[in-house]
């Protein structure tokens, strides 16, 4: 048995997507913030947030208190530790360490945009030659 058998390659790559997109905001925050005092860096366990997605843990329902209103869910990633180095207005962010982060995020997304590109194409293809 492989160690892959059994996973569903889309929705494996539609939530890494989903999950590199909201890391992006996290990292986005955090440049953003970089000069506000006593701010904390947080950071994404991409890893341990992609695996609860793909168990279906990502997400806690929200509690409705009328029949009217929708229904929503709110997203639950996991985060890691937060930095404890900080400057002299006690803000924890290295832009150095956040941009690295950025440039590894926005590639992990671009990969696994393309493979799922490639595998609707595959699947195009396929059904074109049904004919």
């Amino acid at each position: 048995m492989t160690p892959f058998s059994g996973v569903d390659t889309t929705r494996l790559l539609v939530e890494g997507m989903k999950v590199a997109e909201f890391n992006q905001r996290i990292i986005a925050n955090n440049i953003a913030n970089a000069d506000t005092p006593h701010y904390n860096a947080a950071s994404v366990d991409f890893q341990a947030t992609l695996h609860k997605a793909l168990e279906g843990r990502d997400r806690v329902s929200l509690r409705r208190t009328q029949a009217a209103h929708l229904e929503r869910t709110r997203y639950s990633p996991k985060f890691e530790s937060l930095a404890f180095l900080s400057k002299n207005d006690y803000n924890k962010v290295d832009l150095d360490l956040e941009m690295t982060k950025l440039s590894e995020n926005t590639g992990r997304y671009v990969t696994y945009a393309s493979l799922l590109t490639k595998r609707f194409q595959q699947i195009k293809s396929m059904l074109n030659n049904i004919r």
